[in-house]
């Protein structure tokens, strides 16, 4: 086996056995993790999805206008109320007086059902207190107001989607607890499943009496509430898994975690958990032909073709799953490794793979003009980027939940 990588050192590259990947490249910690989630546009735009909840970011405008932008790119300005703060109300501590009157007349002026305030580093460095304001507000009009930290410096005893998390679950337990569980929730960060994606189908064939709700595509308030009074949650991403192990904990729901898989094995244990869950039957073997007719015509087509992989968290898997159909992996781009990433290094190790495994932070030009002209398909915005005279497969952002995602993908590269 001479599955090998590249890692940058004080002068030079050093060829590496993939076996030896924990110890070359950097380990995902709670730290990195925590960066990579405090994306304040990602963050902002799971509050804004909730109707009835406005967000108000307090903070210099440098800090502010990401949110801006990322909101509009979805479509979620209505609800995001920027407040700028210069640096003289901030030294003086106008700031404050200026943000309870801002408070107060997006309350009288809105109306809202729940009110979350972005804060930024400089108020987490001084210590600023908003509680009283924010006590002031609630006990004024009878409306929650949420303080949430935001940034690098906030605290990471828990991870900031999972605090996000944790707003949310306070806001639900305020709504009316009913006997009877009637419907069923679906939570993750993405917006409402498409009719022809596989879960939906599967709900729409054997729930058809039963109500779904979709965390990120909520018609009202009073639904964002009732969420707790769900008979199972189907979490579909990180943030839906915390979510839903938070309201297992507060109101006894089950739930079911699907997130996205490319690994054929995985995804059967997707379609088996759901069907459990359901309680009903489900005969996915048309899919399972499918996917195996797809992919015999696609290993045959690209006989002698290089491949490299660079779709983030998940460039293991994939590349492990490319093999496996006998469509060799040339290289893979990577940042970090998580604990689930080394389960697939590990299964390319033994495969006998050829992959060449480089840490995206040290791939310099020469090795960049070098290395990967002869790449033919690149698989993910990392490896297009670095292969640019590949063939582009860019990865969907959207939910899949069976063989939708490894399809898509197989297609795309014939």
């Amino acid at each position: 086996m001479s599955c090998t990588g590249y890692i940058r050192t004080s002068s030079s590259e050093e060829k590496i056995k993939l076996a030896d990947i924990a110890d070359k490249m950097p380990l995902d910690s709670f730290f990195d993790r925590g960066i990579a989630d405090d994306d304040c546009g990602e963050l902002v735009n799971l509050a804004l999805c909730v109707p009835g909840i406005d967000v108000v970011a307090a903070g210099p405008s440098s800090c502010s206008r990401v949110l801006y932008f990322r909101a509009e790119k979805k479509g979620l300005n209505e609800n995001l109320f920027l407040l700028p703060v210069s640096s003289n109300d901030f030294a003086t501590g106008k700031h404050l007086e200026k943000l309870e009157e801002a408070l107060e007349g997006l309350v009288t002026s809105r109306q809202p059902k729940a009110i979350i305030l972005y804060l930024t580093c400089a108020d987490i460095l001084t210590g600023t207190e908003f509680v009283s304001i924010t006590k002031r507000i609630e006990s004024r009009y009878g409306i929650p107001v949420k303080v949430f930290e935001r940034g690098p410096l906030s605290r990471r005893r828990t991870l900031p989607k999972a605090r996000l998390g944790d707003i949310f679950i306070d806001l639900m337990q305020r709504g009316v607890l009913q006997e009877t569980k009637s419907h069923i929730n679906v939570l993750g960060d993405s917006g409402k499943l498409p009719k022809d994606f596989g879960l939906r189908q599967i709900l729409m064939n054997y729930c058809s009496s039963v109500e779904i709700r979709e965390f990120a595509a909520l018609d009202s308030y009073g639904e964002f509430k009732d969420l707790a009074n769900g008979k199972l949650n189907i979490a579909l991403d990180r943030f839906g898994y915390d979510l839903a192990v938070r309201m297992q904990e507060k109101w006894d729901i089950p739930f079911l975690y699907l997130p996205v898989r490319y690994n054929m094995k995985e995804i059967r244990n997707n379609y088996a958990a759901l069907m459990e869950g359901l309680q009903v039957t489900w005969d996915f073997s048309q899919d399972a032909k499918e996917y195996h007719k797809v992919a015999s015509k696609v290993a045959v087509a690209l006989v002698g073709k290089r491949i490299a992989v660079g779709i983030g968290p998940r460039s293991f898997e994939l590349a492990y799953v490319l093999e496996l159909i006998g469509l060799p992996v040339a290289a893979i781009f990577a940042e970090t490794v998580n604990k689930q990433e080394m389960t697939y290094i590990h299964a390319l190790s033994a495969t006998g793979s050829q992959a060449e495994v480089y840490l995206v932070s040290n791939v310099n030009v020469e090795t960049q003009t070098g290395g990967f002209e002869g790449i033919d398909i690149a698989i993910g915005e990392k490896a297009s980027f670095y292969c640019i005279k590949a063939k582009e497969i860019l990865v969907s952002a959207d939910y899949r939940f069976g063989y939708e995602g490894i399809m898509e993908i197989l297609e795309g590269m014939r």
